[in-house]
């Protein structure tokens, strides 16, 4: 346990060191407790919307806290102005945008918006390894092409200028996936109501049928599919507010693998079944206060989902996830987050099917991201000191109001994880299963528009392993 410690306390003493210095650079706001601010109030003539071509009008002024015709306190408008910044960045349908007042009469002003509205609709090429990550994929199979998806993703974002959004996929290679999902999160005159449906088809000529040390293992056959499936599903979602949503999903799923997969885990869906047809449903509700969602730096969120799946002996659980966070920034440029996710399946008795948990999505440890550990309950922390060093933007020559420069954020970071997965029956040797498990590291992110972002990580483990790791997202 004395390993721990420099894993998990050296961001804090990292912290602590800092803080000191950076305490006399915080700013000071001056209208939050000013008694006239507070007690005079002004009219919002109009809220004036600029720059949308395609996004409509109300969609963008629904992010707008101050309305048309309200009367608010001096310090209620200042204090609204960068939330209502805040908001219409998070929609992800602006690159940039500017809020502010003019024409301040008397006791009245004007309320100005100007955006910079994204490209909506792209036909993207593509290619991904059919690996968990990069890692992954270089590491333990020399960077294959044979394992290798291609094809092309229809994505038309902001469809009708309601921030509704559809993807056509149309995926050949290593696999075959065809999906159409369609989402209209303001679907009525409230701005409120959402409603989404989803379709895939996918088969796969490989499968993970098992883990053993805590490494997926594949059963692949070249000739023929070993599993296939099919969704199709129905969404609703509620937003109250500007940063509350609750949404449910009903899907029904059909999920299939042939005789060759089946012999190698007669219990990969449990009571000897080669194919399962289960409904699923799911509820989620979000709370994200957040300066900007794909990667903050101030503010805090709540995240929790639960689902039912499967309703005969065939399939049954329940699952209960959450993940929260909180983002503090102690100075200018200087931010302490800690981030928690936690996950537990019901009844304990869980066939390979359901027992993915760490090392998928967001429930993974920073320098284990080469392992998985199944089971039906666990959880992850983390603990992160960042810094913004570097702000820089290149001027693209394009006479484009939008992307004649691009901005780039430089983070640099030291972090600690830890986390521990419970798991009832181990089949195989898995030493990570029913162990406190931790790491820690250091790296740099990299943060453009489009929400793409770039993690380089030097990373630690338990184990004695250390090593460079990547990771990529984009946000569209």
């Amino acid at each position: 346990m004395r390993s721990l410690y420099k894993y998990v306390v050296f961001p804090v003493l990292f912290l602590c060191f800092w803080r000191p210095l950076c305490a006399q650079e915080k700013e000071e706001i001056p209208y939050e407790d000013d008694d006239v601010l507070k007690s005079s109030q002004v009219t919002i003539r109009n809220v004036i919307v600029s720059g949308n071509k395609i996004t409509k009008e109300y969609i963008i002024a629904r992010e707008v806290p101050l309305k048309k015709g309200e009367k608010y306190p001096i310090s209620s408008i200042l204090g609204n102005i960068p939330q209502a910044r805040e908001n219409l960045i998070n929609t992800g349908l602006f690159i940039d945008a500017t809020v502010d007042f003019t024409r301040w009469m008397n006791d009245s002003l004007d309320i100005v918006v100007d955006v910079k509205e994204r490209w909506y609709f792209f036909p993207v090429p593509y290619f991904k390894p059919v690996d968990r990550n990069f890692n992954v994929w270089i590491k333990e199979y020399d960077a294959s092409l044979s394992r290798v998806n291609y094809g092309l993703k229809l994505i038309a974002n902001n469809v009708s200028g309601r921030n509704d959004k559809l993807n056509v996929w149309l995926i050949t290679g290593y696999s075959r996936q065809a999906v159409l999902n369609y989402t209209a999160p303001n679907f009525d005159k409230t701005l409120k109501n959402g409603i989404s449906f989803d379709f895939l088809f996918a088969q796969n000529k490989e499968l993970n049928y098992v883990t053993d040390q805590n490494k997926q293992q594949f059963y692949k056959n070249d000739k023929e599919f070993v599993t296939d499936r099919l969704r199709i599903g129905v969404g609703y979602s509620y937003r109250t507010g500007y940063i509350r949503r609750h949404s449910v999903k009903l899907s029904y799923n059909i999920v299939r693998i042939n005789d060759s997969a089946f012999k190698r885990n007669p219990e990969y869906f449990g009571n000897d079944a080669k194919k399962v047809n289960f409904p699923e449903l799911n509820y989620q509700y979000q709370h994200f206060n957040l300066n900007y969602i794909p990667y903050p730096t101030r503010g805090f969120l709540w995240d929790v989902a639960f689902t039912k799946r499967g309703i005969s002996k065939a399939l049954n659980v329940w699952e209960l996830s959450g993940k929260a966070g909180k983002y503090w920034e102690i100075a200018p440029k200087y931010v302490f987050s800690l981030v928690g996710l936690a996950n537990v399946k019901l009844p304990f008795d869980q066939p390979f099917f359901n027992r993915q948990l760490m090392g998928y999505n967001d429930m993974f440890l920073r320098g284990l991201e080469n392992y998985v550990v199944d089971g039906v309950g666990g959880g992850v922390s983390k603990a992160t000191f960042f810094r913004e060093i570097w702000n820089p933007k290149l001027k693209t020559g394009l006479r484009s109001r939008s992307y004649g420069v691009i901005p780039f954020k430089f983070f640099v970071k030291v972090y600690g994880d830890a986390g521990y997965v419970y798991s009832k029956k181990i089949p195989g040797i898995n030493p990570l299963n029913n162990k406190l498990l931790y790491s820690g590291g250091a790296g740099i992110d990299i943060v453009s528009i489009y929400d793409a972002i770039i993690f380089l990580e030097y990373s630690f483990n338990q184990l004695g392993e250390k090593g460079l790791f990547l990771q990529a997202r984009l946000g569209f």
